[in-house]
């Protein structure tokens, strides 16, 4: 899915017609979730990290942009899908694709965002889509991405507290770094005592 450049000045969510408001049209509240996907998963550390690395093969961030479609289509067949469900959908996708086992929440923050993203979008309010796309037209004028709908998600400074409920709820919450990757440290296994009562002491396998 492509984050085609959408015209300069403001874009309001109605359109007027003979001095009368109309609301939006199904195809253009559609095509405004799309770009809310697309958008979102540009800014989620993880597959970004994922992507830049190639870990879902040369053509991941193509896998990327069909992600994204396949989000929208997932909710489009499933208009009462809820957090977790579009969760699990999300972790599965990154597993298969990315070969990435997430385990740090992040998943469920992209997820709720998507889903206060539908809420909005489906009633008219395009403000925070608007918001979000301005915001990476602005990496780009920095030079912060590729060409296209790719770009390189820039560090947060800083992290912040999320609430799956906020984004349930429509509320803006930005999305904090990726967790750094940590070793885990190897178990050590018991000493070996003899039949004296003293312990054996073994070197290191080569």
């Amino acid at each position: 899915m492509s984050l085609a450049r959408a015209p300069t000045g403001p874009r309001p969510a109605q359109e007027l017609q003979g001095g009368v408001t109309l609301p939006p049209t199904p195809e253009k509240i559609a095509a405004k979730f799309d770009l809310s996907i697309a958008l979102t998963l540009s800014a989620w550390p993880a597959l970004s990290l994922a992507v830049q690395n190639s870990w879902g093969g040369p053509d991941s961030a193509e896998k990327r942009e069909w992600f994204a479609g396949a989000i929208s289509e997932l909710l489009a067949a499933t208009p009462d899908a809820d957090v977790d469900y579009l969760e699990e959908f999300m972790l599965q996708v990154m597993n298969d694709e990315f070969d990435v086992n997430l385990e740090d929440g992040s998943a469920e923050e992209v997820a709720a965002k998507i889903v206060g993203l539908r809420k909005l979008t489906a009633r008219g309010d395009f403000g925070m889509v608007d918001e979000m796309f301005a915001r990476w037209e602005e990496r780009q004028r920095k030079g912060g991405g590729e060409v296209g709908a790719r770009f390189v998600e820039e560090e947060e400074e800083e992290e912040s507290d999320f609430d799956t409920q906020d984004w349930e709820d429509g509320v803006d919450v930005e999305m904090g770094e990726a967790p750094d990757l940590v070793k885990v440290p190897v178990e050590k296994p018991p000493p070996e005592v003899d039949d004296e009562g003293f312990t054996k002491v073994t070197g290191k396998k080569k």
